[in-house]
Formats: C-alpha cells, structure tokens, sequence
C-alpha cells in the first residue's frame, strides 16, 4: 500500500469506484505510515482509528450497494486540533487547553465532512492557540517540514501540511487567521487555501481571533483542493472551472516582494513568466494600500492579540507558566492595550477593505509569493528568541495582509528551488472568489 499513499483524492476516487482499492486497507495503510514516519507523533497529537475504521467500513459498504456520496467518500483526512470532532479535545496545541472536557459533537464543518463520507484518522498538532507562522511547538512536538526535516512546517496548521505532504493524509483541514493554511502549504509544498472571511462556519472551533478565523482545506493538487472545500461548505460537487478569458494579474512590488532570497526570486518571476506565457496581462506595480495593512497592527494592536486576551486571560493568569512563552509573549503585548485601540482597529479594517478593491478595478488577481524566503531551520529558532520573532514576523508578512482584507487567497507550489524546497505563489481574489483563486492556481500547478 505505501506507493497508493500518495494518490491524489481523485486516484483514490476512482479506485474506490472500479473496486481496485477498498476504504478500510487505506485506512489502514494510512496508520501504519503513521506509526512509522519518523515524525508521526508530532504530525497528529491524537489518532482516531476507532472513529475512522468505522467510517471506513461504512464507507465500503456503501460502494458495495451502489451508494455514492462524492469523491470524499472513504477518503482519509486529517483534521486540525482545534475543530471539534465528537469525544475529542480540541487542545489547539496547548497542554492547558488540553485539559478540557471532550466535544459533545462534531463542529459544523467536520460533520458536513463526516457526511460526505470522510474518514478521520486524527487530528492533527498546531502551534498553541494557533498563535504563530512558524509551527513549532513546545508541549507536542515539532514536526520537521516534510520535504526538508530541519525546516519549519510553517504554522500554525503544521501537522495538517506535513501530513498531506508526507502521504500520512490525503486531505487536511486547516485554519487560516494569519496565513495559517496557505504558510505550511508553501512549506511542505502542496496547495492551501484562505477562504473568505465567513464562508465556512468555525462554530466548533477553538478561536484565535473571532474576527479574523477562517478554515480551510490543504491537499496535494488544486483539484483535490477544491473538492474539499466543496465539502466544508457543504456544496454538491463539480469540476473546477479554469480562467478562460484573458485576466489581469497584478504583482505588487509594495512590501510583497521585499527582502527575498534568491529562490524565492527565481521562483515568483517564474511563476509571473508562466501566466505571461499562457497570454495574461502581469503588472508588477506599487499598491501603497497594502502599506496601510501593516501599519494598523502598530498603531491599534492585533486582533488576535486584543480578541486571545480576552478569552483566555484566566487561564494566561492562572497557568502562566505552563504556556508556550513566545505564544503568551505576543498576547500579552497588544491584549491589554484600552478597548478604544481594539474598536478603532475594527473601524480602520473596515475603512480599509472598503477602499482596497475599489482601488483595484480591472485587476482580476493579485498575486505574490506566499513566503519571502525558504522556511528556516528549526536549530536556528529554537533556543535564539530574537531569530523567532524576526523570521516569524517576515513569514507572516504577505499572508497576514490578506486575512485584514478578509478575501480567500490560495497558495500553490511552482518550482522547486533547492533540492526539494518548493517555492510558492499566492493568488488572492476578491471576497466570495475562491473558484477564481483555485483556477488561477491550476494554471501554474499544470
């Protein structure tokens, strides 16, 4: 089994369909490659093999009698540790978290998963509290970037990047409050993407921001994408359309392409040659607005920060000690800032996505590297807090902007710059826009 690890959701569809491949001995096969990888119990902090079996089971009987769900039936998936799975904590990487009562029942989002037929083999380890770029955590585990083990998996959805990558999931969910989905796509190099702000319930999850939480689906191809997000959103399936008309991309030089290494260079100009081949309009210009992004967290404060404090402030008080002091280090630095900051943030967001679109009238996407320069090593960040915040920040940079503006962005792998390192590239619609993010993507995956 361990070559069919790899097939894509689609492959694995097809060989439920014509009989060649059953559910459970996939199911199986996925556990299995669990327990091996070197990594395995730093990818999923908890298995859920007596849930998934089951589901796996069902899922065959019901190829048996002819009953068809979609391409998610009896497909294995991962799923983040802060959505909600009946019988589950969702400890969203934290130890004090940890300590919860289990789910009555499964978030909204994994139950339309559950019943499109879905298998869940675990749920997959998280930066704490989802407060971080990067991915590492203190009490679970690090997992190493699947395509280079000293490297970061970017964060905080790093279990579910690494398990895609790695064929330890064929499927993961994700969430995305700062780049959260599309970072560890970009470091293990599959597809992620940023929905719209909205789109996808998060009843059932453990919040960061309440305003700035989306979830979201990561997957080895654009496809496979698509249709897990079809069913996160609990929308009959179909095919992804592509771009058909000639688009305009622009490519903002303001702060997007600052400080890149070479790689990642190459790799974008790569990309934005790709579309001018395939006949597009690339414009690579200045959008001062996105000059604006960067500067309400300084003057207001982070919404993560103001809304993390708010929630958790009894239990950052109590247990102090028993938090990842990077994570707290960050919440504590804008949380107790006065309410007015939090309201004025939440009226300059709302002045500066009323004005950003507009401003782009004729652009169909905007696109920009995912991340400035090649995951860094682990080594490097571990024990040196001032290399974290800095390589942190500078991670987080170009997808934070897009959570502000509350529109989906996707995150697809072009080249492979050093040895096996992916670089990637992000397409960012307008609000409501996914397919549209998701077809432009294919253009560059194929």
């Amino acid at each position: 089994m361990s070559s069919q690890l790899m097939l894509t959701l689609a492959e694995l569809a097809a060989g439920y369909r014509d009989g060649s491949l059953d559910p459970v001995e996939v199911a199986e096969a996925h556990f299995d490659a669990i327990a091996a990888h070197q990594d395995g119990s730093k990818v999923y902090r908890v298995l859920m093999r007596e849930r998934a079996l089951r589901q796996a089971r069902l899922a065959s009987r019901r190829f048996r009698q002819g009953v068809d769900l979609g391409p998610l039936q009896g497909v294995p998936i991962a799923i983040k540790d802060l959505v909600d799975t009946a019988g589950e904590v969702s400890a969203a990487g934290s130890k004090v978290l940890a300590e919860r009562p289990p789910a009555a029942a499964d978030s909204p989002v994994a139950a339309r998963l559950d019943a499109a037929g879905a298998v869940f083999l675990g749920r997959t380890n998280m930066t704490e509290l989802a407060y971080s770029g990067l991915g590492l955590n203190p009490h679970f585990g690090t997992p190493g970037s699947a395509l280079d083990a000293r490297r970061v998996p970017g964060g905080s959805s790093s279990g579910s990047g690494v398990a895609v990558a790695a064929g330890l999931a064929v499927a993961a969910v994700g969430s995305d409050t700062g780049g959260s989905v599309r970072i560890p796509a970009a470091a293990n190099g599959v597809v992620g993407l940023k929905t719209t702000d909205g789109r996808l319930p998060t009843e059932g999850t453990t919040a960061l921001s309440t305003t700035l939480d989306t979830l979201g689906p990561l997957a080895r191809t654009v496809d496979d994408t698509w249709a897990l997000y079809l069913g996160m959103a609990a929308e009959p399936h179909r095919l992804l359309k592509e771009p058909s008309d000639r688009l305009t991309l622009l490519a903002p030089t303001t702060l997007m392409q600052d400080d890149l290494d070479d790689a990642t260079r190459q790799g974008f100009d790569a990309a934005l040659a790709r579309f001018e081949a395939l006949g597009h309009e690339v414009r690579v210009a200045p959008l001062p607005l996105l000059s604006e992004v960067d500067d309400l967290y300084r003057r207001f404060g982070s919404f993560s920060s103001h809304e993390a404090w708010a929630q958790y402030e009894t239990e950052f008080t109590a247990r102090e000690a028993d938090f990842d002091p990077r994570v707290l280090g960050r919440v504590k630095e804008f949380g107790s800032r006065p309410s007015s900051d939090y309201v004025r943030l939440g009226y300059a967001r709302a002045d500066l996505r009323s004005r950003f679109w507009p401003a782009l009238a004729g652009v169909d996407a905007v696109l920009a590297p995912t991340i400035p320069k090649l995951p860094p090593f682990i080594e490097d960040l571990a024990h040196d807090d001032a290399a974290y915040f800095e390589a942190n920040r500078l991670i987080l940079r170009n997808t934070a902007a897009f959570n502000i503006l509350a529109c989906p962005a996707a995150s697809v792998p072009l080249s492979y710059a050093v040895g096996e390192l992916p670089v990637s590239t992000m397409i960012v619609t307008r609000p409501g826009e996914e397919e549209l993010a998701l077809g432009v993507a294919r253009l560059l995956e194929r």
